[in-house]
């Protein structure tokens, strides 16, 4: 489970970094890596691949550089579906009314 979720957050990651700048697989590992994921070039490029299966993101090459990849429109709709997933998440876990629903709730009668 928390390898699935690693997995999930790990391509939202992605996306976001590949709309900020076109980036090359080197540098969207460097990215990962900077936020705690234990990745590698080897790692990355499968997660790259099926990104753009999905029709998410496009490579170009690009002089100079090599192949940079970037978010497409269908990429950018499929990041904001999962920010405001992981808006409502956060919200969920961190809201204090919430908490104190949970906790003032009458305990359950057996009778």
């Amino acid at each position: 489970m928390k390898r699935q979720f690693l997995g999930l957050l790990a391509r939202v990651y992605v996306m976001q970094f590949a709309m900020e700048v076109p980036a090359t697989v080197a540098m969207l590992a460097e990215m990962l890596m900077d936020y705690g994921f234990q990745v590698d070039i080897g790692s990355v490029r499968p997660l790259l691949r099926a990104l753009q299966m999905e029709g998410y993101l496009e490579s170009v090459l690009r002089d100079g550089i090599g192949r940079v990849y970037l978010l497409t429109e269908l990429g950018r709709e499929e990041l904001a579906n999962s920010r405001t997933r992981i808006d409502e998440l956060y919200r969920r876990l961190h809201n204090p009314v919430a908490e104190s629903i949970t906790m003032t709730a009458a305990p359950v009668s057996n009778t």
